[in-house]
């Protein structure tokens, strides 16, 4: 596993954990996730498309005084824009690794130094807001049960 890579999560996965606040996996395909290890889970961030949405979002909080820590958009190394849902985190054991993320033969990851502390640094906050049981959506993914059930 490499630290700031994309991956696909195993459907094993959401069938395990049964977690009705996860987003779907659409057969293995979606979403790609964001990845870095912290205390010995691999956390995933799923990734959207709809920018336009999630920029909507963020510039909504911000006009508000208040920190975005729960999403993010930047442009990867495969010059696409992409949003970061950091709110939708969730953590894997490596079994659950279904491959890489690729485009063509090569494995997307995030490159830039100051874009994967970032991000990171913003789901470190997320992760420390959702273990002390504060939701950040209607529809919660419940991440301390989840470990629970990996750790079984």
């Amino acid at each position: 596993m490499v630290d700031a890579g994309f991956y696909i999560v195993s459907d094993d996965f959401f069938n395990k954990v049964n977690d009705p606040g996860l987003m779907g996996n659409d057969q293995e395909n979606r979403p790609h996730c964001f990845c870095f290890e912290k205390d010995g889970f691999y956390w995933m961030i799923p990734m959207s498309s709809q920018v336009t949405k999630y920029k909507a979002i963020i510039q909504n909080k911000l006009s508000t005084n208040k920190p975005c820590d729960i999403l993010h958009v930047a442009i990867l190394d495969d010059g696409k824009e992409s949003a970061f849902l950091i709110q939708n985190i969730f953590p894997v054991t490596i079994e659950f690794v279904k491959r890489e993320y690729t485009i063509g033969t090569n494995h997307l990851r995030v490159t830039s130094e100051s874009l994967k502390n970032e991000i990171i640094k913003k789901a470190y906050n997320v992760i420390k807001l959702l273990e002390k049981g504060i939701k950040l959506l209607p529809n919660q993914q419940d991440i301390k049960a989840i470990k629970e059930k990996l750790v079984e």
